[in-house]
């Protein structure tokens, strides 16, 4: 039974996007001359940027993360979530990117039908939880609540009203479990599996509609952006009064958007969210597993690596969230957390059981996040620093800017070169000689110089075996010494507003910025800047623009 339900249930995402119309309108117009988003936009460096043209609509297949936030949000947090799932794959450093280019095969579907069955038995197992998820005690696979639970968890779990085709069909994968097995839990609990294992449920169907006053272009409806809205700033599928605005269609227009994302904003849903985005664009989830060697940092230890990851995570909830500050602060604030571990790292007091918030001494040489230790230790290698991995970090990271790969057999390690009475500056500057390695090495290494001064764990240090640190670097052509001056110059270059824009958009819509985006991205830089570099502002511009709310009629 259970084979034959998740088999008619569970297609793939070409017959979906098939049978969703992608592709099955022609207009190659593609932009409307009286839309005022196809006026030129000036760029940062004089020029314009050309017509405003969305990108192509994409069906998108839950992430991990989006996957597990949704079953708590359908079922309560006291439901275990599955752990055997296929692994998300990252795209220009997000998950949400790689999750438009997924589908799901042979080996993930019986993953996928596992956990929906392991998932619905969690449920139905117990009489009381089941009776308060269903909301009724039904008599028999007859009883006009069924139709009613049907309908109002199929909404939530399909983000979107069921049609009265598709209730008549749940109704009858009741009724056929329950003649068959005797047990009307018994369907009901196939019938929430299969809920589960849905296109609907397992991918994000959002596809637009043509809008007739703009020629070309799909405009996403209001359910359609209900989820968009959801997934990006909850990381979740959408609550009741989201859905009920979407019924309303108040998500039609700008005002509607910008009130449901201003609440939204607002939840303690959007933290954790958001928070899982920063983690992702700093790849903070290596930490939990990062290795150093044992013998040189003993103190490097599973448990150190979760504290790196939780004090990053903590100053940009800080920033973002709690002062509501300016981004650009990450850089340059003297406030962080740390607990036991942390603080005798970074040579500090005690503070106690669990995390504290402390202020760093203007004096000392740390501050913001290339300051923290997470970062210097995720961007150096085991044994010895890495200034090329922590100027590349700054260069693609922090100010989006591309770094090509070493041409093929150019030997790049320096860490077993067998050299052991020279600093890895003085390594580095051999290295430099070779002008096919300077090509590239002086966009990265005066950068990572300046962070010398810590150690491959982020601990502070004035000696490199017996010779003293040399932390002096260079920010295009700005001179600067050891990584707190360094996280002062990123905090006032052009380009780290921007390449923060760059990253949330990527993130929020799922895709790279196509040419007829750049200039959405730089209206959005612009709004940010004005906002006072405010995150919760850029969240909401974000979502308010045609780049969110309009896709591209597939050619």
């Amino acid at each position: 039974m259970k084979r034959s339900v998740a088999t008619s249930l569970l297609i793939g995402t070409t017959a979906l996007g098939a049978a969703c119309g992608i592709g099955s309108i022609g207009n190659p117009d593609g932009t409307d001359p009286n839309d005022p988003n196809n006026n030129p936009t000036v760029l940062p460096d004089g020029g314009t940027a050309p017509p405003f043209a969305p990108a192509t609509a994409a069906i998108k297949r839950l992430t991990r993360e989006q996957y597990g936030r949704t079953i708590h949000e359908l079922f309560g947090l006291g439901i275990k979530i599955p752990t055997d799932l296929e692994v998300d794959t990252k795209l220009h450093g997000f998950s949400t990117v790689g999750s438009s280019e997924l589908t799901i095969g042979p080996r993930a579907a019986e993953q996928y039908e596992a956990a929906a069955f392991d998932l619905a038995k969690q449920v139905f197992s117990d009489p009381m939880r089941r009776a308060a998820f269903v909301g009724c005690e039904p008599k028999d696979a007859a009883d006009p609540c069924i139709k009613t639970f049907l309908a109002a968890f199929g909404r939530r779990a399909w983000r979107r009203p069921l049609a009265d085709a598709e209730l008549t069909r749940w109704g009858n994968v009741v009724t056929d479990v329950t003649g068959k097995l005797s047990s009307v839990w018994v369907g009901l609990e196939h019938a929430t599996a299969g809920f589960l294992q849905s296109p609907y449920f397992l991918f994000r169907v959002e596809v637009g509609f043509p809008d007739p006053s703009k020629p070309g272009r799909l405009k996403y409806d209001d359910y359609e952006m209900a989820s968009r809205l959801s997934f990006f700033l909850w990381g979740a599928t959408p609550d009741d009064a989201l859905l009920d605005a979407a019924g309303r269609g108040e998500l039609a227009t700008v005002e509607g958007v910008r009130t449901q994302a201003l609440r939204m904003v607002a939840s303690p849903k959007a933290r954790s969210a958001l928070k899982a985005y920063f983690s992702e664009y700093l790849n903070l989830e290596r930490l939990e597993l990062i290795t150093k060697d044992a013998t040189l940092f003993p103190m490097m230890t599973r448990e150190l690596g979760v504290a790196m990851r939780e004090e990053i995570e903590r100053a940009f909830e800080d920033i973002a969230f709690d002062r509501q500050a300016d981004y650009r602060e990450i850089f340059t604030t003297h406030s962080t957390w740390t607990n036991s571990g942390l603080a005798a790292l970074y040579g500090l007091p005690d503070p106690g059981p669990g995390f504290s918030k402390i202020t760093l001494p203007d004096s000392g040489p740390r501050a913001g996040l290339l300051g923290m230790a997470g970062i210097l230790t995720l961007y150096a290698h085991a044994t010895i620093t890495s200034p090329t991995l922590r100027g590349k970090f700054v260069r693609t990271q922090l100010l989006c800017q591309d770094i090509p790969p070493p041409p093929p057999g150019v030997v790049t390690s320096i860490e077993d070169d067998g050299v052991t009475d020279k600093t890895v500056r003085e390594k580095l500057d051999a290295h430099r000689k070779d002008p096919t390695c300077n090509s590239c090495h002086r966009f990265m290494d005066p950068l990572g110089l300046g962070m010398e001064d810590f150690d491959p764990i982020g601990r502070h240090r004035t000696m490199e075996g017996t010779k003293p640190v040399d932390a002096s670097g260079d920010l295009d052509g700005k001179p600067f010494n050891g990584g707190k001056e360094l996280g002062k110059a990123l905090a006032a270059h052009p380009e780290i507003g921007h390449c923060q824009v760059k990253n949330l958009y990527r993130f929020a819509t799922g895709h790279l910025e196509t040419e007829g985006e750049i200039g959405q991205l730089a209206e959005l830089s612009s709004k940010f800047e004005a906002s006072g570099f405010k995150i919760k502002s850029l969240l909401v511009e974000l979502v308010v623009s045609d780049g969110f709310r309009y896709a591209e009629v597939a050619k």
